[in-house]
């Protein structure tokens, strides 16, 4: 088949015809993660699929991005605002809504391998189209599935360096071994149409990112219809994650290699690493504070403690907004080489880059990556970067950054040369005492999220020479206002094996579980739970014959409390060090005020004894004073009509007052 003139056309609905034309009306649809959804010409699909009973689509996809609905009341008021300002600009993906709505028609259907964290935990029709499988296979079932129509969002043609190419940009991670696949396998009686949706908001990313345009069969460009990229805000890092972001910290060894999950304790992380580097007196106070080098000797014999001199390569399938700022930090620096001889020999330290102009030499990148997503904020770095520091990241396919096996991109060779030192740092949900760790779902088998590619980086750590696996938790959680720990005997699901246990960080410490006994795994996690549970942990792995039964808890290992967190980092914050958004928020600050105020009055009346207090505090308190005027502005209180608007009010200016009373003690 002839692909060298692809169809071009500035209407979403044409785009439609066209691919119908070429594949029929059996239509399975397989979609980028994220943020590399071409938002017209799907939204122009589902809509045809709608109206013509006799198309039969089958998405397939991951993370469909939407922004949250908020409820009626204080909620809507705070979150209506924010949303609109966030989003209003962005058209939202149709078929996802309706999925979230139940309003899916019969003849469409929508699998993913991902979901937005929560988002179908009540939703049976989705938990029975999730599709388990780790990042690296996910090709290959999309394949099995008999996906016939790839869309995808691109950066038009306008880099000069990369001419009659787009950009796959922030989604080459499955596309790239995709077409290569599904061209492979095309015959007359099996069609495929690949459709590009150029957005020149997408940053122009080269590389393995830039793709022939004859690579498409069908290119919808359309400039008036462009529209701004879907972000994803910072979310505040508390004292319980700057810690375990500290602690992570100690792990990484200069020259090394890292990989880091989304969320706010990768940003911790971030934080950390740019404190060890920039701010290296105060990191190495609170080391000492923390007695991490008596405590947990892993750190001295894996990490460091200095600045960064030769720099860390990053290799992660999601390139988090966090690189960029290592980027700008100057730790973002070890350059790798496509070459597997040149790269062995700066390895073993036969050839220093610094000193030779070997052009071999100038292919080299400090950045590995798959996919991104971010804050407004990152995607005007990644805008702003100039063309020398673009071409220091390449964005690629997944199976190259998350597998070792040879592969189209390259050779286990070369990828066990680059990936020197690596430190594969991601989240989890909770850990049980045998080190099985829970990241996607719940024991009754409900899926959170999904596996992704936590399973691919725990193993290639076991298989890679001095790398280590670290996983963070939080060791408690909140339902409500009752605390859970999240370091749990047993677990009726895990999504880490116990047999590929490594490295689990919490606030309280490291627990090095690699290689050791059952008995030293299961004391070593019970030392970094917090010590509100550790006595019933200790009683069940006594009682299960894992942890001798004279054994008792020692004292040193009895102060792992919240307040223990807290006063841990109170001088460094009053310093300005580790605060809620280091890397800024797209929230004001009369907005965080008022989150703060909100979240604090959703714990206080998550109990029907609690709501009744609440409820009577606000129809007794006096009138607001003058200092909370710009803060009912913002909520659309200057002005009150009907008794339930008077009663929001209220229990508004009460939140308020609560939050100011409890910052104050």
């Amino acid at each position: 088949m002839n692909h060298a003139h692809p169809y071009r056309t500035q209407q979403s609905n044409r785009c439609v015809e066209e691919v119908i034309q070429r594949v029929g009306k059996k239509i399975t649809l397989g979609l980028p993660l994220g943020l590399g959804k071409p938002i017209h010409f799907v939204n122009a699909l589902y809509q045809y699929a709608k109206e013509n009973p006799e198309i039969e689509l089958h998405i397939v996809t991951a993370l469909s991005l939407l922004p949250p609905v908020p409820t009626k009341g204080l909620e809507q008021r705070f979150m209506g605002p924010f949303l609109e300002r966030m989003y209003g600009d962005i058209p939202e993906l149709e078929y996802a809504r309706d999925v979230l709505d139940h309003k899916l028609p019969s003849n469409v259907k929508v699998s993913e391998f991902f979901f937005q964290a929560g988002n179908f935990l009540h939703h049976n029709e989705q938990q029975r189209r999730y599709i388990c499988t780790n990042y690296t296979h996910a090709m290959r079932d999309l394949l099995a599935l008999g996906v016939n129509v790839i869309g995808q969002l691109v950066a038009p043609d306008t880099n000069p360096n990369y001419p009659e190419q787009f950009s796959l940009s922030c989604n080459p991670d499955l596309s790239l071994d995709l077409f290569v696949n599904l061209r492979a396998a095309e015959t007359a009686e099996n069609p495929v149409a690949l459709v590009a949706e150029c957005n020149n908001n997408l940053p122009f990313f080269g590389r393995d990112a830039a793709v022939p345009i004859s690579t498409f069969d069908v290119i919808l460009e359309n400039k008036e219809a462009e529209y701004p990229l879907f972000s994803a805000p910072h979310s505040p890092i508390s004292a319980q994650d700057h810690i375990i972001g500290f602690y992570a910290s100690t792990l990484l060894k200069d020259g090394g290699t890292l990989q880091v999950g989304i969320g706010s304790l990768g940003a911790a992380l971030i934080y950390g690493t740019r404190l060890r580097h920039e701010h290296n007196d105060d990191w190495q106070q609170l080391y000492r504070d923390l007695e991490v080098a008596k405590r947990f000797p892993v750190a001295e014999k894996y990490g460091g403690v200095k600045p960064f001199k030769k720099g860390l390569y990053g290799c992660s399938e999601m390139m988090v907004d966090g690189f960029i700022y290592l980027l700008e930090a100057g730790i973002l620096a070890r350059k790798v080489y496509p070459d597997v001889d040149l790269q062995e020999a700066i390895n073993k330290g036969e050839l220093d880059p610094a000193q030779t102009d070997d052009v071999r030499l100038q292919g080299g990148v400090v950045m590995h990556g798959g996919f991104y997503l971010g804050p407004r904020n990152f995607y005007k770095k990644l805008e702003q970067l100039s063309d020398e520091q673009r071409e220091l990241i390449c964005m690629s396919s997944v199976n190259y950054i998350n597998d070792l096996n040879d592969h189209r991109f390259g050779n286990q060779r070369l990828k066990v040369a680059q990936r020197v030192s690596s430190r594969f740092i991601n989240s989890a949900m909770q850990c049980t005492l045998d080190g099985a760790v829970v990241s996607d779902g719940l024991e009754d088998g409900r899926v959170l999220s999904g596996v992704g590619g936590q399973y691919d980086f725990v193993s290639m750590a076991h298989d890679l020479k001095g790398a280590r696996s670290i996983l963070t938790i939080r060791s408690t959680r909140m339902s409500g206002k009752k605390v859970h720990s999240n370091i749990l005997f047993s677990y009726g699901h895990c999504t880490i094996p116990r047999h590929l246990r490594d490295i689990i960080i919490t606030e309280y410490g490291i627990a090095d579980l690699r290689g050791r006994a059952d008995e030293q795994v299961y004391l070593a996690l019970i030392r970094i739970a917090d010590s509100r549970f550790q006595a019933k942990l200790l009683k069940q792995a006594q009682q299960a014959g894992k942890v001798d039964s004279n054994f008792s808890l020692p004292a040193e290992w009895q102060n792992n409390t919240p307040e223990y967190v807290t006063s841990s980092l109170d001088n460094f914050q009053k310093k300005g060090l580790f605060p809620a958004f280091p890397f800024g928020t797209d929230f004001s600050k009369d907005e965080l005020k008022i989150g703060k105020a909100l979240n604090r009055l959703k714990v206080d009346t998550s109990t029907h004894l609690g709501k009744a207090n609440i409820l009577l505090q606000a129809l007794l308190l006096g009138n607001a004073s003058e200092q909370y005027k710009p803060l009912l502005k913002r909520m659309q209180f200057t002005e009150v009509r009907g008794f339930k608007d008077w009663l929001d009010r209220r229990l508004f200016v009460l939140a308020l007052k609560r939050a100011e009373s409890a910052s104050r003690k």
